[in-house]
């Protein structure tokens, strides 16, 4: 049994496991029926150990969702020893404590056997394209009005389906052919990874993937506290302040470093909420803090479970970011995608040339419109709408970038193609980004107009309407998000609709869509003349801003 590895070795063999993980998803990806995760990339395909610990995930992959698949898969060995497990067994659960946070996602794992033996998993978590209940409702008071909650069971029993379950699902949500062919095809994609990850073995023998699975996860470790301990002891803290539902919310941040080990104590965060659906499970929490960690600290290294050993991360149990059940929890994102500011903030006293300023994406603006068609037929649409990323030290933010996630909104034209709506704009704010040395990315300007021939509901969740999105090191605010109804007549601003809410659209109403600009970099005074009157060329900036902001008359004119 080889019990080291030369580092090309290592990397051409990690670099299979990630291969594997990539083919799963592209099976996934094509087989898939809804355009959740077909066009949003709302999903992840991770490999693990017989134990559940991450081996490899694949590229391109929603961070949170590889943070919770590990535990996940622990849950499910606790409801099913390893020991019961048998070849074509499918194992699902969209239980937000166990998971990813809220029921819309489905957590799935099949184990892999070689000679008889369990030796993996293979896992794959995606966004249903409904659950039932009130989706994204910021009327929501606890977890049972969030739609159908499935505890682990069995999809599939030595490969047979359990046609019970797959009724029930059925039979509580709006649109049940994307939603079972999805399962469907997430089970497809766990197959793939699972064959292929046989026939890894196979080549290298099985004891060797034991030791790799050891090799890699520890060499992840190594270089995690590596990078931590170049950092200087202490305690660093930062605050990050955001709209919530009836109260503003709190996410304090106190982040101890001491020698190779860092931990983060969200003490003094704000107390979980009665509505809104805006709590936070631990889970979701965990993984939304090793994300910002890993990307400024360890950027290089393939994450598993390795890179994570290193970090200590407490949130009080009854606070927004540990929420108890049966709470709320939907819209966890409005929360928790915050958790990477409060984490950048606190670190930039010590990575100030590392951490990006604030972004405007954090968190995601969702917008979800429901209703019949003109066929009189039932759809659902989500639309992950992103605003500007934070700039950097070296460079402006990227616009409309998804981040502290990976889920995109899709093309208008399939948009278009399944739904009755039609976009009339979808383009970058002019002066949305934050001025600054570095400009932060711009958001979106959008209008959209509700072609069904009966009402429509449209939910929004979102934020940086009150506390946008904040500069760093000098750079200002990035630009706020909004969102209102436009009359039909004049085609004028009518109404403002809220920030958190479902909202009754009538046959042809339009509605207008504003997403948050990213928060700039350094002093705008310093910026260069030529990136001002470029940036004034792609009027992304207007003439005002130039002038007033970065002083562009006083440094050689337009």
């Amino acid at each position: 049994m080889k019990t080291e590895f030369d580092p090309v070795t290592l990397e051409i063999i990690w670099n299979r496991l990630i291969s594997i993980a990539d083919q799963s998803a592209t099976t996934l990806v094509r087989t898939s029926f809804s355009t959740v995760v077909r066009e949003s990339n709302d999903y992840a395909c991770v490999l693990m150990d017989r134990n559940g610990d991450t081996l490899a995930e694949n590229r391109g992959s929603i961070p949170s969702f590889v943070g919770t698949m590990s535990r996940t898969v622990k849950h499910f060995l606790r409801r099913f020893p390893p020991k019961t497990w048998r070849p074509g067994d499918v194992v699902i659960t969209n239980d937000p404590w166990m998971g990813t946070g809220h029921r819309p996602d489905f957590s799935m794992a099949t184990p892999v056997f070689l000679n008889g033996d369990l030796v993996a998993f293979s896992g794959i978590i995606a966004h249903a394209s409904d659950v039932g209940g009130s989706i994204f409702s910021a009327d929501n008071r606890s977890v049972f009005e969030e739609g159908l909650g499935v505890p682990p069971m069995k999809l599939f029993s030595e490969g047979n389906p359990n046609e019970d379950l797959f009724e029930l699902i059925r039979y509580n949500v709006r649109v049940p052919e994307p939603v079972i062919g999805d399962f469907m095809a997430m089970v497809a994609g766990c197959e793939v990874a699972g064959r292929q990850l046989v026939e890894f073995m196979e080549e290298y023998g099985v004891e060797m993937l034991e030791t790799l699975s050891h090799e890699i996860q520890s060499r992840a470790e190594d270089v995690m506290r590596r990078a931590v301990l170049k950092l200087p002891d202490g305690t660093y803290r930062h605050t990050v302040t955001l709209d919530g539902f009836d109260e503003p919310i709190e996410i304090v941040c106190a982040i101890t470093i001491e020698d190779d080990a860092l931990e983060v104590d969200f003490e003094g965060t704000s107390e979980q909420v009665d509505q809104g659906g805006v709590n936070v499970v631990y889970a979701y929490t965990w993984a939304f803090t090793t994300y910002p960690l890993k990307c400024v600290l360890d950027p290089l290294t393939y994450r598993n479970e390795g890179s994570y050993r290193p970090f200590t991360i407490k949130a009080p149990e009854g606070s927004i970011l540990n929420a108890t059940y049966p709470r709320a929890v939907s819209s966890r994102h409005l929360t928790g995608h915050s958790i990477t500011a409060a984490v950048f903030g606190a670190l930039a006293p010590v990575l100030p040339d590392t951490v990006i300023a604030d972004s405007g994406s954090t968190p995601q603006y969702i917008a979800f419109f429901s209703g019949v068609d003109g066929s009189m037929r039932p759809f659902s649409l989500m639309q992950f709408l992103s605003g500007g990323m934070g700039a950097s030290s070296t460079e402006d933010g990227i616009h409309c970038c998804p981040f502290p996630t990976n889920s995109i909104p899709g093309s208008v034209e399939v948009s278009e193609s399944i739904s009755p709506l039609v976009f009339w704009k979808k383009e970058l704010l002019t002066d949305s980004g934050g001025a600054g040395r570095f400009r932060g990315g711009c958001g979106q300007d959008i209008v959209i107009e509700v072609k069904s021939p009966r009402r429509s509901e449209l939910s929004v969740m979102s934020e940086r309407w009150d506390f946008p999105a904040e500069g760093l090191s000098g750079g200002k605010p990035g630009g706020r998000a909004a969102a209102h109804g436009i009359a039909t007549s004049s085609r004028e601003y009518d109404h403002a609709l809220p920030s958190k809410g479902r909202t009754a659209l009538g046959p042809g109403e339009v509605i207008h869509l504003v997403t948050a600009g990213g928060g700039g970099y350094g002093d705008p005074a310093d910026r260069d003349p030529k990136l001002v009157r470029q940036d004034l060329r792609n009027e992304l900036i207007s003439e005002t801003a130039a002038k007033e902001i970065y002083g562009l008359d006083h440094r050689g004119g337009v």
